[in-house]
């Protein structure tokens, strides 16, 4: 049995099933003392204890040397690998823009709150909704969290900046049923389109993960969306009239839509404003699959792993339906 000395919250001395003593520097980091001996071990923790320390004071004594510039371009090195397309395209926005507000050339280490005040200000006077504000603050917070770990940085100088406070309106969805197959009407027999609009209302799906789905990943009753968000696979059953749909389709290989992503999206736009939805977007299709799941009893925890939330806070945004809900399941009360 493994025997384990914890000395902090990172490294961590242990002894194996052979007794032989290992220092734990990360889960996937570890290293051999190459001794059974107790007493040495700890001494030798000790001594690595106090070479990992000097190395973190030394740390600490370094002032960064980036510009905001230099940063960014490391960062976008790196987020070729590591995140999806659509992301790094926003970043890149982004970057730019705040490069250009606050300044490619400043050094990373002397910024602080007030330089995030002036990007945000900026965004305001270019009339950007507290949402798309909110959504660039992240990303601006997450390079630089990016940056501390890296040790670039001591600490994120934006770790606690707070996010823009607005009211939440619901979701907007398609209200009246009925209208899903007004649309299906309006899509007539453009069959490409068709399938795309019922991957949509019948999954519940983001714009990507459509646009990303392959043939092979329709197996039997369920689709299993791979290429997500969060990069977790997430697994939907089909419904009887997504199952119709997809019988009239050839099971091919490759990608089930072929075209460019934004052009998708604007043909579900197009297709929704030919019906009379025009206030609507693609997006709000996957709002209307939850909604109208909780309209039907089904419990916010089921529709949360449907939709492939990674939280149930994610989920939260339709509780105005819950609370409609519970009035409605009040008035059953038989007394």
């Amino acid at each position: 049995m493994n025997t384990e000395f914890v000395y902090n919250q990172r490294m961590r001395l242990f002894r194996r099933y052979n007794r032989v003593f290992y220092v734990r520097f990360s889960r996937l980091n570890c290293k051999s003392l190459k001794t059974k001996d107790e007493r040495e071990a700890k001494a030798l923790f000790k001594k690595i204890q106090r070479e990992a320390l000097r190395g973190k004071l030394a740390f600490l004594e370094r002032k960064p040397n980036l510009t905001i510039d230099e940063l960014f371009k490391e960062y976008q090195k790196w987020a070729k690998d590591n995140l999806s397309q659509n992301t790094i395209a926003r970043l890149d926005r982004i970057l730019e823009k705040f490069k250009a507000i606050i300044g490619s050339q400043k050094n990373i280490g002397i910024l602080q709150y007030k330089d995030l005040d002036s990007y945000v200000s900026i965004c305001k006077q270019k009339g950007n909704k507290p949402t798309t504000i909110n959504i660039e603050i992240r990303h601006i917070k997450s390079v630089f969290s990016w940056a501390v770990s890296r040790q670039h940085l001591k600490e994120n100088p934006f770790k606690d900046y707070k996010q823009l406070k607005y009211h939440k309106a619901p979701p907007k969805i398609i209200e009246d049923i009925s209208n899903v197959d007004k649309i299906f009407s309006e899509i007539g027999d453009n069959k490409k389109y068709r399938l795309v609009f019922a991957l949509y209302i019948y999954t519940g799906a983001r714009r990507e993960e459509i646009w990303k789905l392959e043939w092979k990943d329709i197996k039997g009753d369920k689709i299993i969306f791979k290429e997500r968000k969060n990069y977790e696979e997430l697994e939907v059953p089909i419904v009887s009239q997504l199952s119709a749909i997809l019988d009239e389709y050839p099971q091919t290989i490759g990608r089930v839509y072929i075209g460019n992503i934004d052009h998708m999206g604007k043909m579900i736009k197009h297709y929704l404003r030919k019906a009379g939805l025009g206030h609507l977007r693609p997006h709000d299709l996957r709002h209307t699959f939850a909604t109208h799941l909780l309209n039907e009893g089904v419990d916010l925890s089921t529709v949360q792993k449907l939709l492939g939330h990674s939280s149930i806070q994610a989920t939260q945004i339709y509780a105005h339906v819950l609370n409609k809900t519970k009035k409605q399941s009040i008035q059953k009360l038989p007394y």
